[in-house]
């Protein structure tokens, strides 16, 4: 079977090479990927034309500065190409790799974020700080107990303050869905919260 595939691509190469039908500009993303798969360099050079202008932008609303966005965009390319064994061609190109970089920003967003940083421990300042940070990891926690796609769209939201058009692609979901998904994590979140409370 391996043999049937080395024979099978050049074939297609050459085609693409002599500006035949399936020129690499004409293919969908999700061809370019599966070819890029089996080894295909010039497929995922093609993605990486189409793709990469997109991420910096989309990158870089999340860090709001052009060299750490140009990294992730490098990361997140890397980790595409190195996965793409795992990717599902039954699914769109597009939101595969928007998640693998939305997950590298928010994993940038981790590394990055200070704990707190205060020179006199016993300022008030300091005390309200680490407060609102126990706050917000008691929230996380619960909220990682909320079903996948609630906890997902909840961490879309508020942790990459992506917008909904954006959450509902790199979930694979129309709009209103994560609107639906959003409302429910917040009415779930609210009620676990009041649990606690009591």
């Amino acid at each position: 079977m391996g043999a049937t595939r080395a024979k099978a691509e050049p074939a297609v190469v050459g085609r693409d090479v002599a500006g035949g039908s399936h020129a690499l500009h004409e293919l969908t993303s999700e061809r370019l990927a599966w070819r890029a798969g089996r080894g295909c360099q010039a497929s995922f050079a093609e993605l990486v034309h189409r793709y990469a202008p997109r991420l910096q932008a989309f990158l870089r609303r999340r860090t709001h500065n052009l060299h750490e966005a140009e990294d992730l965009v490098q990361d997140t390319l890397l980790k595409a190409y190195r996965n793409l064994s795992r990717y599902d061609e039954s699914r769109r190109f597009s939101t595969w790799l928007f998640t693998i970089a939305a997950r590298a920003a928010a994993s940038h967003y981790r590394r990055r974020r200070p704990d707190c940083v205060c020179l006199d421990t016993e300022a008030p300042a300091c005390d309200e700080a680490v407060g609102r940070q126990e706050q917000r990891e008691r929230l996380w926690t619960m909220a990682a107990q909320l079903p996948e796609g609630q906890y997902r769209s909840l961490w879309l939201k508020y942790a990459e303050d992506l917008p909904i058009k954006e959450i509902a692609r790199v979930m694979g979901k129309s709009q209103v869905c994560v609107k639906v998904l959003l409302y429910r994590a917040r009415v779930n979140l609210a009620r676990r919260l009041n649990d606690v409370d009591l």
